[in-house]
């Protein structure tokens, strides 16, 4: 058993020694439990001698504070009244009788949680003072009390013990005494009288023992978070003894805080319109004119639009001062996209490579118009997943009005996740001359949502390529290839192949396919979950898409040092009544030199002061060369020209942009100014040459060649454009294979020179 135990004795003279006051603190139960042999032990002994087993207690200087009141308390001045223990949770009612004039009713408790109410003979609560209230115990006091039977209501989380002494002053404290220890107080603290002498307490806005006070920063930010959250919204200024709070707006400074002010509460206080009406907001306000008027709340005007000014199936619009009317018929803008129409489905591939979800329609807003061979008005019906080349199709669940019926609102369903009509929104709907409608768009409720077409609502004119025509079959007009003579075997089939800086697509004309009964579903490259789909921008068009990466749909990427090579194999299998295996394999290859030249595509004017300019270069591969305005190569100039002081340090970037970054690197090999656009001139002053430096200009500084996709050096121009108005860079670059290159430019130094040169490793 261990435990922290400390024995506390109050002795009283008389005829005789007499124990009258033993009071136990422990740290921890012993033996663990309030209920062993031991601890009642202690608790007896505090029983009998009217006294207190603390426990759990974890401050010293409380105790003290406990044991020095009764020590103080003079000779035969107590009566025991009530004492009580008990070792169960308890809810009581105790009397007890108070038969004499006393000074004061002294109430102590020692326990884990408990709380007690007293009533004075008469009925009602008695005014106590605390003197102390802790986790472990309480003491506290109450003045003059009357004659008769005095009730406590006891209220005990566990066990517990209860005393109340009856106190009587028989002797008179002397004012000399009094004086004295008034005396001793701080001219920032005040001389209270307690139960037994009188003390010293710091006034507030001080700290201290009374004897010595000092100010109170209730601006420090520990005081202030922990304890008095002081000034609210505004700032806290400490004063001697006090503090100000500094509100912002929209707050006034009361009670030592920042309170809201109601600028609602009289015109003065906001700037509403006089029709407007005031919302008061916490630091805020706002202002909104009534109905029939137009305005921010701050302006107020009549707004005749609430007022039919113009007429049927017009759309009135209202701005400040003036209104116009007008017909959504003649002012709309034309949707021509054909990949609108529910029977077009964006390609998977392109969404699961690229985290692409197709079109958003979430910033479309005002009156449009269909138009093309998508279909000319929205579906009434729900769509298929994914169709109309965006992730959340929309319709409309709604019936399309008559030009008798003017301009109606109606609802659109945006279907997600298999549900039809996952979100709604309303759209505005007009009949017009010509057969057919305009809609009035206000976004989107979800960012990846488009407006769809209904295709069965192409007109009789179609869009169609040279080699197709415009024909009615099944109930719709759909393009259509005239013939299908050029080729007559499946060796004639050849996909037009388009090799792009992103991607690599193969289309073939649909009735070509259909000629020789294949399957134009099932067109897939080496891997097979690269399918065709039908490309609504060309009509009766399957294409193939690959991003251009290696490895993805199969791609195979070759490297000869002068050149890329990406290929891969289409396959186009039988119609599945004729067996569904593949029976034709269509070896294709785009190529991509790696040699490329960049110009900046504009002049530099030296001795000037400077304005911003545009730089750009392209290639095959794409790559670009800006000229930046500082070393962190993120701010380019922009504009047509720059000009430059003498001492102009110029930030020259490159960047190559390719959807394969991880096999590629930017290599500088020659840069190099020039009088004229002609990057060919013989009159050159090159500035990296061979891939290093040039060793006639000290200013070259070369930051990063051949390590990544980037390119950056810096130079002063001044040896060569000293004579020159106008000057050109330009630089020729290689795309370096990482894989079997060394692109990174190596020094090797020699007796007395050092050699800088880019090393290819085979």
């Amino acid at each position: 058993m261990s435990s922290r135990l400390s024995l506390f004795l109050r002795l009283e003279k008389s005829s005789c020694f007499k124990l009258k006051l033993m009071v136990f603190i422990l740290g921890a139960y012993p033996c663990g439990s309030t209920y062993d042999y031991d601890f009642q032990v202690y608790k007896d002994i505090a029983s009998h001698s009217y006294g207190h087993v603390f426990q759990n207690v974890y401050s010293s200087t409380k105790v003290a504070d406990f044991l020095n009141f009764f020590l103080q308390i003079p000779v035969n001045s107590t009566t025991q009244l009530l004492s009580i223990d008990q070792d169960i949770y308890y809810y009581a009612t105790f009397n007890f009788l108070v038969s004499v004039d006393f000074t004061s009713l002294i109430v102590s408790t020692s326990c884990s949680s408990c709380s007690f109410t007293i009533y004075t003979p008469s009925g009602g609560q008695a005014d106590g003072n605390n003197i102390l209230s802790e986790s472990w115990g309480s003491l506290s006091y109450v003045e003059n009390p009357s004659i008769g039977l005095w009730t406590i209501n006891v209220n005990a989380g566990g066990s517990f013990s209860l005393r109340v002494l009856g106190f009587k002053d028989n002797n008179n404290t002397s004012n000399g005494i009094t004086s004295y220890i008034c005396s001793r107080c701080d001219a920032n603290a005040s001389c209270r009288k307690n139960l037994l002498s009188h003390t010293c307490v710091c006034n507030e806005g001080f700290s201290g023992d009374g004897h010595v006070c000092y100010d109170i920063n209730e601006c420090d930010y520990y005081y202030y978070y922990y304890w008095l959250n002081v000034c609210s919204y505004g700032y806290c200024i400490n004063t001697y003894g006090s503090y100000n709070c500094v509100c912002p707006s929209g707050f006034i400074s009361e009670n030592k805080t920042c309170v809201d002010v109601d600028e609602c509460s009289r015109p003065g206080l906001n700037g509403c319109h006089v029709l407007a009406t005031c919302y008061n907001y916490y630091g805020s306000y706002s202002c909104s004119c009534p109905a029939g008027y137009f305005g921010d709340g701050y302006n107020c005007e009549l707004d005749e639009c609430t007022r039919d000014v113009c007429g049927f199936a017009r759309e009135c619009i209202k701005t400040t001062g003036f209104h116009s009317c007008l017909d959504p018929c003649y002012s709309s803008t034309t949707l021509n996209e054909p990949s609108r129409s529910t029977s077009y489905h964006y390609y998977f591939f392109a969404y699961y490579y690229y985290g692409y979800y197709g079109r958003s329609d979430y910033f479309l807003n005002g009156w449009h118009r269909f138009e093309g061979s998508g279909g000319i008005r929205m579906p009434e019906s729900c769509p298929s997943p994914n169709s109309c080349y965006t992730w959340s199709p929309i319709w409309l669940n709604e019936t399309h009005p008559d030009q008798t019926d003017g301009i109606v609102n109606r609802i659109a369903c945006v279907m997600s996740g298999g549900d039809c009509c996952y979100w709604t929104t309303n759209v505005q709907i007009k009949a017009c001359p010509g057969n057919y409608h305009v809609y009035k768009f206000s976004g989107t409720p979800t960012y990846y949502a488009g407006y769809c077409t209904d295709p069965a609502t192409v007109p009789e004119f179609c869009s169609c390529t040279d080699d197709e025509e415009c024909k009615l079959v099944g109930g719709r007009y759909g393009c259509y290839c005239k013939h299908t003579d050029d080729i007559s075997a499946l060796q004639d089939l050849r996909p037009e192949l388009t090799c792009g800086n992103q991607e690599i697509k193969a289309t073939f004309l649909q009735c070509h396919l259909e000629k020789f009964k294949l399957n134009t579903k099932n067109v897939h490259l080496r891997d097979s979950s690269c399918t065709g789909f039908s490309d609504f921008n060309r009509t009766k068009i399957i294409a193939v898409l690959s991003v251009l990466k290696n490895g993805v749909c199969g791609n195979e990427l070759v490297n000869n040092k002068t050149h890329i090579i990406y290929k891969n194999t289409i396959y186009l299998s039988m119609d599945s009544s004729l067996g569904g295996e593949d029976i034709v394999s269509i070896d294709y290859s785009c190529v991509y030199p790696l040699d490329i030249q960049l110009s900046l595509a504009t002049a530099l004017q030296p001795f000037s002061s400077s304005v911003d300019v545009s730089v750009e270069g392209t290639g095959q591969l794409l790559a670009t060369i800006a000229l930046y305005k500082d070393s962190s190569y993120k701010a380019p100039y922009e504009g047509t020209q720059v000009l430059l002081t003498p001492k102009t340090t110029l930030y020259i970037g490159i960047l190559l942009k390719s959807a394969d970054n991880a096999y590629y690197s930017v290599l500088m090999k020659n840069c190099y100014a020039t009088p004229s656009k002609d990057s060919s001139t013989s009159a050159k002053y090159y500035l990296i040459r061979n891939s290093c430096p040039s060793k006639q200009d000290s200013t070259i500084n070369v930051i990063e060649n051949g390590n990544s996709q980037n390119g950056r050096f810096s130079v002063q121009l001044f040896q060569y454009v000293k004579d020159l108005n106008v000057v050109y860079l330009h630089c020729d670059i290689h795309i370096c294979y990482k894989t079997n290159e060394t692109c990174k430019p190596v020094s090797t130094s020699h007796i007395k020179q050092m050699y800088c040169y880019s090393v290819p490793t085979m």
